[in-house]
């Protein structure tokens, strides 16, 4: 069998049935603490794969013909091992998890024994059965801190096929709908089904490698990035946008990730272009921002009422140009001029010169294949 891929090899909390190894997984463990040290106010635990001895195949890769791969009679076994790790990060580390997801991508059919990645398939009945116990384990141990999320699909269409199988006692057990946006195009019907139900929505994991070969200023993950993320935040409307893995491994010579380290050998890392094109977006839209509406399709637009700003992210994979920003539906009376950062094969985020601002609105410079963003103080919109 071959061995699992640098990164893709995670400690398990319990090796054997009835032994705990509450050291395992400390790398990660210390990073969740930095994170939260650093200002991280919502975090959620979410599995690949149960222990290895509770599967059908002994492997954590998947089953052999990549069906449901844990035994008929490790369900509530699986839910207390979920919850307990719950339970012992709240009680000796003091992190309470918002949520807790037992799931990752369970509806897809490459987890199979022999990967190099740990996962699990879990058929849509089965999805439920566990939905269902871990939520129930969760209350048992007085977790009330913790809710389901579920369940992780990797296309957006899987998420919405699921939950419209689940039965009622099912999407009860689940408080926030989880989304992967690899694949699929169902971005509004799942956004109408998450408010039919009165669930939270997250797209809780994508990430992008482009087109190019291992190259750390390359552009075509940034553009790839940038798409994604404003077609789900515009069509979907998720609260949370996530990505997937901010650190990747050297070696594995790919475009994935902000950050590539060498996971085997010599402590050191470096940014790639990919870092800067997403600070692009999370530098200047913070939490409690809203996304509002916006005629032009490569641009996504976010306003936070409480700052009174107003952020405006541009893609542009094409030719330089100016494009012209009607503002006329704003009031900005002492607003003279808006922060221009940029992103492009010549720069990492870089402060422009500032622009100004008219009676009725902006004129940005973009650069060839660039993602430009606009940051206007002490906007309000208009009130007729």
């Amino acid at each position: 069998m071959k061995e699992l891929r640098p990164g893709g090899d995670v400690p398990g909390f319990q090796p054997e049935p009835g032994k705990w190894d509450w050291e395992a997984d400390a790398g990660q463990r210390s990073v969740l603490q930095g994170a939260i040290k650093r200002g991280v106010n919502i975090t959620e635990a979410f599995s690949n794969s149960p222990p290895y001895w509770m599967t059908i195949s002994g492997s954590v890769t998947g089953a052999e013909d990549g069906g449901n791969n844990l035994r008929e009679d490790q369900y509530d076994a699986f839910a207390d091992y979920l919850t307990e790790v719950v339970k012992h990060y709240r009680d000796t580390w003091g992190i309470t998890f918002r949520t807790l997801d037992p799931l990752n991508e369970p509806s897809a059919n490459w987890w199979k024994k022999g990967n190099q990645q740990e996962g699990n398939h879990f058929s849509t009945e089965k999805q439920a059965e566990i939905i269902k116990k871990t939520a129930a384990s969760l209350q048992s141990k007085g977790l009330d801190g913790t809710v389901i999320s579920a369940a992780d699909d990797n296309s957006i269409d899987e998420t919405l096929f699921n939950f419209s199988l689940y039965d009622q006692d099912t999407i009860d057990a689940v408080q926030q709908m989880n989304t992967h946006s690899y694949n699929g195009s169902k971005m509004e019907e799942l956004r109408v089904m998450a408010d039919k139900f009165g669930k939270k929505l997250w797209m809780s994991e994508y990430g992008t490698g482009g087109s190019e070969p291992h190259n750390h200023e390359d552009m075509t993950s940034v553009q790839e990035l940038a798409d994604r993320i404003m077609y789900d935040l515009k069509i979907m409307q998720p609260s949370a946008w996530v990505y997937w893995q901010a650190v990747e491994d050297e070696g594995a010579s790919n475009n994935w990730g902000f950050i590539h380290a060498n996971f085997n050998g010599d402590e050191q890392y470096e940014m790639t272009k990919q870092y800067y094109g997403m600070a692009q977006f999370t530098k200047f839209i913070r939490p409690g921002a809203v996304i509002i509406p916006t005629d032009k399709g490569r641009t996504l637009a976010a306003y936070d009422a409480k700052a009174q700003r107003l952020v405006l992210v541009i893609r542009n994979e094409l030719s330089a140009e100016n494009k012209a920003f009607d503002l006329t539906g704003w009031q900005y009376a002492k607003t003279t001029s808006a922060q221009v950062y940029q992103t492009s094969p010549d720069r990492n985020m870089e402060k422009l010169e500032d622009i100004p601002v008219y009676a009725n609105g902006i004129e940005v410079p973009t650069a060839d294949n660039s993602i430009t963003t606009v940051v206007l103080e002490g906007v309000m919109p208009s009130v007729e």
